[in-house]
C-alpha cells in the first residue's frame, strides 16, 4: 500500500509540473554574498514576534525546566540538558554574528561612501 501511495505521490507530482527527485537541500536559496541584504533578512527573523529569539529562549527555559526536575543524582540527564542549552546559546552566537555582520558592513560601506564624498568636495574646492 506504501508504495502504491508513493508511487501515486510521484506522478501527481509530474503531472503537476513538480519535480519529485528535487529535495529540500537542493531546492534551497544561496544566501548570496551580499552580508548587508542577508544580515537585515536574518535580523528581521530574529527580531520578529514568535522569531528565532522567541524560540531559542523557549527551548532555553525548557531546557533549564527538564535540568531542574531531575534528581540530582541523575548527573548523565543534566549534562544532557547542560549540552543542549549550550548548543542553543552556541546558534544564538551565530545568528546574532550574520546579523552583526551585516550591519557591520553596511556600516564600512556607508563610511567608504562618505570618505568617498569628502574627497569629492576637496576636489572641487581646490
Amino acid at each position: 500500500m506504501r508504495k502504491l501511495i508513493g508511487r501515486f505521490a510521484v506522478w501527481l507530482a509530474r503531472k503537476c509540473g513538480v519535480p519529485a527527485t528535487e529535495s529540500i537541500d537542493q531546492a534551497r536559496l544561496m544566501n548570496g554574498a551580499d552580508a548587508v541584504e542577508r544580515g537585515a533578512r536574518w535580523e528581521m527573523f530574529y527580531r520578529e514576534q514568535g522569531g528565532l529569539a522567541d524560540m531559542i529562549a523557549a527551548l532555553r527555559r525548557e531546557a533549564f525546566e527538564a535540568a531542574a526536575e531531575l534528581d540530582p543524582k541523575d548527573t548523565d540527564k543534566i549534562y544532557y540538558w547542560a549540552m543542549a542549552d549550550r548548543n542553543l546559546r552556541r546558534l544564538q552566537a551565530r545568528v546574532e554574528a550574520i546579523v552583526i555582520t551585516g550591519q557591520t558592513e553596511a556600516e564600512r560601506i556607508r563610511a567608504v561612501e562618505r570618505e568617498a564624498a569628502v574627497r569629492r568636495l576637496r576636489a572641487v574646492e581646490f
